[in-house]
């Protein structure tokens, strides 16, 4: 199965939804039912809305892909219920979404970014913690998409149950950071899949100042 079903050829799956970072949905879907999901050209590599769309489309389309891939025909309706699926998780960019027997269940971004940046601040040897977006064409993009949402300082990436979050810290004097940096990840993951129920979380950590212990 090459192309996703849903109408003919050249037509969008999804209305032509665009992600934070101006990144077509339709085109990133389609790279997940290639099979091309974990193919990621520059802009990916550098993107957490990208990331996190890729993540959470390559879980989604798990099971049409093994079916596609064995000698059995798909069950009827099974294609067009992930189609559903997914574009319940992209209505709102800006909110995880959970979908329960009781209901759904949307988090927002904000929310997300605050929760990991908080958790960030209480590892030991940590001063400081931010939200962070590198400075080229992608991240200003990124940035003035999500100030337009009042999601200030949100260097994050959420679809679905799926989160790709960047934090820039600064360590104390004589902390190895290498080790503080992969506490904040083994914690901030631990919290948000705790917290907010997310399934897959992954936290990128910039190291970019050290402060004596009487520095502010």
């Amino acid at each position: 199965m090459n192309e996703p079903p849903d109408g003919p050829a050249g037509r969008p799956l999804l209305a032509a939804v665009t992600l934070p970072c101006g990144a077509d949905v339709d085109l990133l879907l389609e790279q997940v039912a290639d099979g091309r999901g974990t193919d990621r050209d520059a802009h990916q590599q550098q993107c957490v809305h990208c990331q996190a769309a890729l993540s959470e489309f390559t879980t989604l389309w798990a099971p049409v892909a093994e079916l596609a891939a064995a000698p059995v025909p798909a069950p009827p309706g099974l294609a067009a219920a992930v189609m559903n699926q997914i574009r319940s998780h992209v209505r709102d960019i800006w909110y995880t979404l959970e979908i329960t027997e009781s209901g759904a269940i949307r988090i927002a971004a904000r929310i997300v970014a605050a929760l990991a940046r908080d958790c960030a601040r209480m590892i030991p040897g940590v001063r400081v913690a931010f939200g962070r977006s590198t400075q080229d064409t992608i991240a200003a993009r990124a940035e003035k998409a999500t100030l337009g949402h009042r999601h200030p300082h949100a260097a994050i990436g959420v679809l679905g149950r799926t989160a790709v979050i960047d934090l820039a810290i600064a360590v104390t004097y004589n902390d190895p950071a290498h080790q503080v940096a992969r506490d904040i990840q083994r914690q901030v993951i631990a919290t948000l899949r705790d917290q907010v129920g997310l399934q897959s979380v992954k936290v990128n950590v910039t190291v970019d100042d050290i402060l004596d212990d009487d520095e502010s």
